[in-house]
């Protein structure tokens, strides 16, 4: 039981605060903080209606790193929920840093004046937060978060190495507009305008299948508006899609990327009914972009590959919802999931987005509304995509007429016990059950719950301090279960020794001193799993060479548990298992050899 601040009161945010409200077993405090103190009100309002308690509410500049150590040492929580805007979230880590104070959010950080996503600038906090004892959780959402964790789960039970990851987003919800986006206008729009890109090991074989593509964006023999295409596909018959992907499997050579990417992993691939069944067809377009940064750049031992926005789609048949078109973009967990999933050789993500939206978002593109510039107007500055975000509707105010279901998934393929499978591990969610339980729509709903519940486990002791990481990296977490304590002083002696001596000591000291720290039993284990830790560690520094300073150890345990960690570096199961009971239950399918679905699991059936 803890006390718990949460920084932030948008649609996500009014889902965190009900559902940690839920759940007063592990948050005996709740301080609910944001720069407009009315809608904390109406949070509590909601929550005291519902018969779930009181929440205390605060105001707090999350811009300013002094207003948030101010609320902080205010209060005194065990842990600071950042639902605030990705902006904020260097300044908030920064605040928990200066407090010792544990620290969670659901996205990685955004810098203002650019569309760029990226971990590194939070993973540089990982030396300095083991210099504090503090835990730090990136990325505690749906996408990020439990996709991650779908990833560690699959990992951990389902295969020996996921060699390929497509991660899949399908929101197949209605909220009534022409067009409107379901969380922050600004960056919802920032994410899905950029560069795409997906990433292969530097594989020889992979990468000479991939440089015979050519460009790919230019990928089909005439040049075709997006929109158009989109219209023309969705008369298309099934019979005629059918035909079509027969075209696209018995002529490889004159086919897109896909098909030369997935041969390489995959030889069997133009015999394979599973491509046909699920994974359909897959369509290139040569687009026009204002994006002129395309590229292939070096990354941890593979290389990441840059397309224009929107120039790929694929179908997928989505279980229980049907074949959608979804696209191509770039996704913050596929920069940590890179890292930390043996064996991985592929990964993209793919989104839904119907026509409207297309339509609309690529007109506003055209006259420059999703610029993020500054342009001058009537004597003064204007940023356009700050004006758009004023005149869109407010996302929290779609969850009443919101209807339908989400769906987000991954799909992976792999080995297990010298055999191909293929897993697919999903959630399926009801807009309209969501706004029944916390006044909010699907979207804020899959971020909000993931975000609780990683709050939960820090603050139950199962995630974070005095709990060993790295599970995705180990043989198994059986192995570690009875060395946490041996193995973690051999690890500090003989993996930090590159680190300051200052580091080492105060790590050290801060172990014996904090009374926070989980006791564990040091039963002795086995030379050979300390040397499998050991192993890992070297080859993680190896490949940790391009982090910037203070982020060489992410990923690496220390003595204490303590550091920056995503969320597939802990262990899965008891997160796993929290989704059945806090309402997003997962589906575990096997996709066999004829295409068809086998369930695995089935957490809806366990409540």
């Amino acid at each position: 039981m803890a006390c718990v601040l949460q920084i932030g009161a948008g649609g996500v945010g009014g889902v965190v605060a009900h559902k940690m409200a839920s759940n007063r077993g592990s948050f005996t405090r709740i301080i609910l903080a944001s720069r407009t103190p009315d809608k904390c009100r109406a949070i509590a309002d909601s929550i005291r209606e519902k018969g779930l308690g009181e929440i205390e509410i605060d105001s707090v500049d999350a811009d300013s790193v002094e207003s948030v150590v101010a609320l902080i040492e205010k209060y005194r929580p065990k842990l600071v929920v950042n639902v605030a805007l990705p902006y904020q979230d260097l300044s908030i880590m920064e605040a928990c840093l200066r407090t010792k104070t544990h620290y969670l959010d659901t996205a990685n950080y955004e810098h203002p004046d650019s569309a760029h996503f990226e971990y590194k600038e939070q993973w540089a906090y990982d030396t300095r937060y083991k210099q504090a004892g503090i835990f730090a959780l990136l990325g505690s959402g749906f996408d990020p978060g439990v996709t991650n964790v779908f990833c560690a789960y699959a990992q951990k039970h389902y295969f020996d190495e996921i060699h390929s990851i497509d991660i899949l987003d399908c929101n197949a919800g209605d909220h009534g507009y022409a067009f409107a986006t379901n969380f922050n206008p600004e960056i919802n729009l920032r994410e899905v305008s950029s560069k795409a890109r997906y990433w292969v090991k530097g594989d020889s074989s992979l990468t000479q299948s991939l440089n015979e593509c050519g460009n790919e964006t230019a990928v089909t023999t005439d040049k075709v508006a997006p929109l158009s295409h989109f219209a023309q596909h969705s008369n298309l018959t099934q019979d005629t899609r059918i035909a079509d992907s027969e075209k696209v499997d018995s002529n490889v050579e004159s086919n897109s990327l896909v098909s030369q990417a997935d041969l390489a992993l995959n030889p069997d691939l133009k015999q394979d009914t599973i491509y046909r069944k699920f994974e359909r067809e897959e369509k290139h377009f040569e687009l026009d972009s204002n994006t002129q940064d395309l590229k292939v750049e070096s990354y941890f031992n593979g290389q990441w590959r840059d397309i224009a926005p929107l120039a790929l789609m694929k179908e997928w048949d989505y279980p229980e919802v049907g074949v959608k078109n979804s696209y191509l973009l770039y996704h913050e967990e596929l920069e940590s999931l890179i890292r930390n999933i043996k064996g991985l050789r592929k990964i993209r993500f793919f989104m839904t987005f119907g026509e409207s939206y297309l339509t609309h978002m690529k007109v506003l593109e055209n006259i420059g509304f999703l610029r993020i510039d500054e342009v001058a107007h009537k004597g003064g500055k204007i940023v356009p995509i700050e004006v758009l975000k004023t005149l869109l509707p407010d996302p929290a105010s779609l969850a009443s007429r919101t209807k339908g279901q989400t769906h987000i998934g991954c799909y992976m393929k792999g080995v297990k016990d010298g055999k191909e499978r293929t897993i697919y591990i999903y959630n399926i969610c009801d807009h309209e059950a969501c706004y029944k339980e916390v006044n909010a729509q699907g979207v804020s709903y899959t971020t909000g719950v993931p975000a609780m519940i990683g709050a939960k486990l820090i603050c139950e002791d199962k995630w974070g301090i005095g709990c060993c990481k790295n599970v995705a990296f180990t043989q198994s977490l059986r192995e570690l279960e009875n060395s946490l304590c041996d193995s973690q002083d051999r690890l500090v002696s003989a993996e930090f020794s590159a680190q300051p001596t200052n580091l080492k000591q105060n790590l050290h000291s801060l172990d014996s001193n904090n009374t926070e720290s989980k006791k564990v039993d040091s039963t002795p284990c086995h030379s050979s799993e300390v040397s499998s830790l050991e192993s890992y560690n070297a080859e993680r520094l190896k490949l940790n060479a391009d982090m910037p300073k203070g982020g060489e150890y992410q990923g690496i345990d220390s003595h204490n548990g303590s550091g920056v960690f995503n969320m597939e570096q802990n262990d899965p199961d008891p997160f796993m298992s929290e989704l059945n009971e806090q309402g997003l239950p997962y589906i575990v399918c096997e996709i066999e050899s004829n295409g068809s679905l086998k369930v695995l699991e089935d957490g809806r059936q366990t409540n």
